[in-house]
């Protein structure tokens, strides 16, 4: 008998010791450097070449070069930028060579020790500039010719021209020419201070210092000068320059850094912010001096510790004035800024507006503004405003989550390219408005309230203190729209071409993203958790939509690979639903399995998103690796009632885990559950408040919810009460009002009813979420001899973005998880 325990307890330890093997390998011996995720990158107007960026799990990159007609690839590593067009394909690598290919003939060429280079679309030369300062032009032939010497740097000036700057001289070159058009003696890269392109009148303003003096020259593209003329010395105490869009000179100097260390702080209730927040903002904010150029005008436009920003608009006669804190409220995620209209010449304030969102001037008297509900437009030649969506009966607003006070625009407001006419987004529409004939037209025609619309075409958005270029413009001659369903999980494209819209392809379970425009062509990535990351592409003309790259091909086996179920069904409210399950590779239905729950707001969705499987993950979870090791997932949409985020997560996920089993085979004597950030306080009230989970990983959570409400972030100096009034929280109102509602949901302060073993994490730098939250509990629940871990991440923050940190807490949690469930 003692021989047969003694085999029986060999051959269980070999078993055990087989188990740890297997469940280490995966982890430390398997290799997952093959898999890659794609950043894409550029198609040509024709759409015969693609280019995109693989992103392999090691973190090595490669530049992809695709012929969208054979599927021939060409690869490039330690590529610095690229450039595709119908002709060209240009890469600049680490080594500071540049590879050229000719797209039609296949020849290559290849420079050494170039600096820069500069190609556009459609045209017939391109420019390089080496490491010895030599600017080369070179055409569709690949013929190289030297252009200049002593060159420092290439600036855009139009479609078809660029200013060089030297150091002998500086001039205008042609891309269709590859000559000199234009040639400025004057200008020498050493002693020039500021250029600014005007391209409407195509000249170039510069700042030059002569002889130690400040000298502005104004020339046109064809050479004649404009404006030679010195500036008062006065200016030469400041230490930044620039122009306005007409003939105004502009100077200014930042304020001198305050130190915190060395001096005393008084806060005031009646500020308008914390008075580290103010300071900050004030060690940015600036005094100017204007010039007028064609008066000799000087006007001085001082600090002001309660004006965050300034723009000078509307053909420099007025500076937009923007005041941040002015409606100082710690109940909203977002300052809600007020803003003015201060004439420059009178000094006098001839519009204002107390809150609002979004604010665009356009022409030379007109701001278009959100405001409220609605969006309008304020004239400031007549001085009246109009409210331009009121006659539209729907609404062009949301609330933040479920905060009705907190009101924003429904989408943001684009332009067209010549700024005649605006596009607005409403909940159920896109609509165009002419900003010349005050007509609408509603481009979508949607009758359904589940759907909604965005725009998702390239924006122009560049701003300096008192300039003001801040547009959303719609650059192609088509709009791109996402079209989403109000259940997060379907999406499907659209495009319109200024009469007709087209579907590009319907609603369906994919994630549609990284959107490419060219002239002709769209290209964009697809995936969803059965999918890998595939690029697509739509040609505008022929309406056709193709898949022109599979990624992961050699890697992804279906039948090696985890596969995610979507599970529709109704809540016990009777609404519409669903989870998302991942399960094993080779699942049996017959067999019992280990799960675990993933929980943050609607991780159901993610539905939508492949995982490729990796020891390297920000939040040290990867559901496809732990699905490998024979655990099956779980991911619960979470329906929220306000006051109540615990209540509402326990009993969607309880919901989800019963579906779930419904479905598959879970044994529900081994469930675990994980969390992050609100996910992570999600994690702590559900062990809490239940018996079910047999191990728990709560990561950069909020557990002491009622210290954090009187803490103050250390990333913006804010009070931290905007979370839960404002944020996924979703309480009613502030602590003073709601005080039963702080204390039921507070995790630390039910720390005792837990009896799940508990693995906390944080990184040391989170300024988001302090990791003394994760402390919080780790105390309270040792104070009680509960099991409980606390893992800190050093030089990481609320996510773990060191590759030795990902992967540690990857190994680590997994082996919890084993631990416990199996």
């Amino acid at each position: 008998m003692m021989g047969i325990r003694f085999y029986a307890s060999l051959f269980a330890l070999w078993c055990f010791c087989c188990g740890k093997i297997s469940g280490q390998r995966i982890l430390d011996d398997r290799k997952f450097d093959k898999w890659y995720k794609i950043v894409n990158s550029d198609i040509s107007n024709n759409g015969h070449w693609s280019s995109f960026t693989k992103i392999f799990d090691n973190s090595e990159k490669r530049t992809v070069l695709l012929n969208v007609k054979t599927k021939d690839t060409i690869s490039f590593k330690n590529v610095v930028r690229s450039f595709l067009n119908d002709d060209l394909f240009v890469v600049l690598q680490s080594d500071n060579s540049l590879l050229m290919i000719n797209l039609k003939t296949k020849e290559k060429k290849v420079i050494k020790d170039v600096s820069d280079f500069n190609f556009k679309d459609d045209l017939q030369y391109g420019l390089i500039i080496t490491r010895s300062k030599q600017l080369f032009g070179i055409g569709k032939s690949l013929r190289l010719f030297n252009i200049a010497e002593r060159i420092s740097k290439i600036q855009t000036l139009d479609n078809d021209m660029s200013l060089v700057l030297g150091s002998d001289f500086s001039f205008v070159v042609s891309y269709r020419t590859g000559k000199i058009i234009t040639r400025f003696d004057s200008i020498r890269s050493q002693e020039l201070i500021n250029h600014t392109p005007d391209i409407s009148r195509k000249l170039s303003k510069f700042i030059v210092k002569d002889s130690g003096r400040l000298k502005v020259l104004f020339y046109k593209w064809n050479g004649e000068k404009i404006l030679d003329k010195f500036i008062d010395h006065k200016f030469n105490d400041f230490t930044g320059f620039g122009f306005g869009d007409q003939n105004m000179f502009i100077a200014s100097r930042k304020n001198k850094p305050i130190s915190y260390k060395d001096s005393i702080e008084n806060w005031y209730g009646s500020d308008l912010a914390l008075k580290p927040n103010f300071e900050a903002r004030k060690n940015r904010d600036f005094e100017a001096l204007l010039l007028d150029l064609s008066t000799g005008e000087q006007v001085s436009n001082e600090s002001d510790p309660n004006v965050s920003n300034r723009y000078l608009i509307f053909n420099d006669r007025y500076i937009l004035e923007v005041l941040d804190f002015a409606n100082g409220d710690s109940e909203t995620e977002f300052l809600i800024p007020s803003i003015r209209i201060r004439n420059v010449y009178s000094n006098k304030v001839e519009f204002e507006v107390q809150k609002a969102k979004q604010f665009y001037p356009v022409g030379e008297g007109s701001l278009i503004y959100f405001e409220n509900r609605d969006w309008w437009m304020y004239n400031l030649h007549s001085k009246k405003k109009e409210n331009l969506t009121s006659k539209i009966k729907e609404k062009f607003y949301r609330s933040n989550r479920q905060n009705e006070s907190n009101l924003n625009s429904a989408g943001d407001l684009f332009f067209s390219n010549n700024m005649s006419k605006i596009y607005l987004t409403s909940v159920s529409n896109l609509w165009e408005y002419d900003l010349n004939s005050k007509t609408y037209k509603n481009i979508t025609k949607s009758s359904d309230p589940e759907v909604s619309f965005k725009i998702l075409n390239r924006s122009v958005v560049t701003s300096a203190p008192l300039r003001w270029t801040r547009y959303r413009k719609i650059k192609e001659n088509y709009i791109l729209i996402k079209v989403s369903h109000k259940d997060d999980i379907r999406e499907g494209l659209s495009v319109y071409d200024g009469q007709k819209l087209e579907r590009i392809s319907g609603l369906d379970f994919y994630k549609l993203d990284q959107f490419v425009c060219s002239k002709g062509n769209i290209s964009f990535t697809k995936e969803n958790a059965n999918t890998p990351y595939m690029l697509e592409e739509y040609n505008i003309r022929d309406k056709t939509l193709k898949v022109i790259y599979e990624s992961n091909k050699p890697m992804f086996k279906k039948e090696k690979f985890p596969k995610a179920e979507l599970i529709d069904f109704r809540d016990d409210d009777g609404n519409a639903t669903y989870v998302s399950v991942i399960l094993p590779p080779g699942y049996d239905h017959n067999k019992k399995y280990p799960a675990i729950v993933c929980v943050y707001e609607n991780e159901a969705a993610s539905y939508k998103s492949f995982y490729f499987p990796s020891v390297f993950n920000q939040s040290g979870f990867n559901r496809s690796l732990t699905a490998m090791e024979d655990y099956i997932i779980i991911l619960p949409r979470i329906k929220y009632i306000i006051d109540r985020p615990g209540e509402s997560a326990l009993k969607s996920v309880n919901k989800a885990i019963e579906v779930a089993s419904d479905s598959f085979s879970i044994d529900q004597s081994k469930m675990g559950i994980v969390g992050e950030s609100f996910g992570g306080f999600e994690t702590n009230y559900i062990i809490a408040h239940s018996g079910l989970f047999k191990a728990a990983i709560s990561g950069a959570s909020l557990s002491d919810i009622t210290a954090s409400y009187f803490s103050v972030s250390k990333t913006n100096f804010r009070p931290n009460i905007w979370r839960y009034t404002d944020q996924s929280f979703r309480f009613s109102g502030n602590f003073y009002d709601n005080k039963n509602v702080y204390f039921n949901n507070n995790p630390v302060f039910n720390a005792d009813k837990i009896n799940t073993p508990l693995l906390l994490w944080a990184g040391k730098e989170d300024r988001h979420v302090d990791f003394e939250q994760s402390i919080a509990m780790f105390v309270g629940l040792r104070s009680l001899n509960k099991p409980v871990e606390l893992m800190l991440f050093p030089q990481d923050g609320h996510t773990l973005m060191k590759p030795e940190n990902q992967k540690k807490a990857t190994q680590y949690f997994l082996k919890w998880f084993d631990r416990y469930l199996k």
